[in-house]
């Protein structure tokens, strides 16, 4: 990745591990030098922002480019930020988002998403409908539940922020249609597409509070035809709020669903992150396992794995 792309991310001190966790894993996916990284501080401690500005190339608060008098969680301004990221990226030509509960296993679906944006076009995935999973989950009253997540839902939550933002038309149009997921996109940062997802985002924002709706609005743009796209493979941003991805123990990767050629590059927790081990799939048989996904636990998990594998030279 040259020096003519910016890696943002944003973070508060609630996510501050998973983006450490997306640092460590992009340095490494790079072959051990952090390419250009800009991270919004949405409410971490001063301690933790020090701790991240002596990494990235710069650590950035960010002031409410909209919603600044709606009362809105300071979080919130990791979303608010986003229409807007090019008053953020310095003097950098591409942009390339990455939420921070997003870690690297691969770097070549990452750069797909650069090299795909050059011409202009927005570069971005298209999420896929698959079989939701259900984990434990642990309440804070100590008790136990199981979580879930299913196409059903995934759908009814997305017409009800098209509806509620966006009115019965966009709700109609889009509301069964899979996201294109904002989480991990690039974009050059003089493209004229900025401004049209401005223009939608605010007076929906306006309209109504959805924790989604800046990514609505940039759905709305590409879906008008407002916007111009190139839908990259699901490699470069898998989202863990669909689908779990498969484990291949031969090669120690997560890959595509039932095919293990498809390495992924990406893995986006999503709801995925609040669960310690899920059932994840593993080659050949698909048989659910329990395991880590998030990235410190994984590359423990793999080294342990590794402690434990029979040596194979004889004595």
């Amino acid at each position: 990745m040259d020096g003519n792309v910016v890696v943002i991310t944003a973070c508060d001190q609630r996510y501050f591990p998973l983006c450490l966790d997306l640092l460590m894993s992009l340095q490494k996916a790079c072959g051990g030098t952090l390419p250009r990284v800009r991270v919004l501080d949405v409410g971490m401690t001063p301690a933790s922002a020090a701790a991240l500005a002596n990494i990235v190339e710069k650590v950035i608060a960010p002031g409410w480019d909209v919603g600044g008098d709606m009362d809105l969680p300071l979080w919130y301004r990791a979303m608010t930020a986003r229409p807007f990221l090019p008053r953020y990226a310095g003097d950098a030509e591409m942009i390339l988002w990455l939420d921070c509960d997003l870690w690297v296993q691969r770097m070549a679906p990452i750069q797909s998403l650069v090299d795909a944006a050059r011409d202009g076009a927005i570069a971005i995935v298209e999420e896929r409908y698959g079989g939701g999973f259900k984990a434990e989950a642990r309440p804070h009253d100590g008790g136990k539940g199981v979580f879930s997540t299913s196409e059903s839902q995934v759908k009814a939550n997305m017409r009800q922020g098209y509806q509620s933002c966006f009115g019965a038309e966009a709700a109609d149009a889009f509301g069964d249609l899979p996201c294109l997921n904002d989480g991990g996109f690039a974009l050059l940062a003089a493209s004229p597409s900025w401004a049209v997802w401005q223009s939608l985002y605010a007076p929906a924002l306006a309209r109504h509070y959805h924790p989604t709706v800046e990514q609505l609005a940039l759905n709305v743009g590409i879906r008008r035809g407002q916007v111009p796209v190139s839908i990259q493979p699901q490699e470069a941003n898998f989202t863990c709020h669909l689908e779990l991805p498969w484990y291949d123990p031969s090669s120690d990767v997560f890959t595509f669903p039932g095919d293990a050629a498809r390495v992924l590059g990406a893995i986006h927790l999503c709801d995925a992150k609040h669960f310690p081990l899920l059932p994840i799939p593993h080659f050949p048989d698909g048989k659910a396992r329990p395991m880590p996904l998030d990235y410190r636990a994984v590359t423990t998990f793999i080294q342990d794995k590794a402690c434990t594998r029979p040596s194979k030279v004889k004595p």
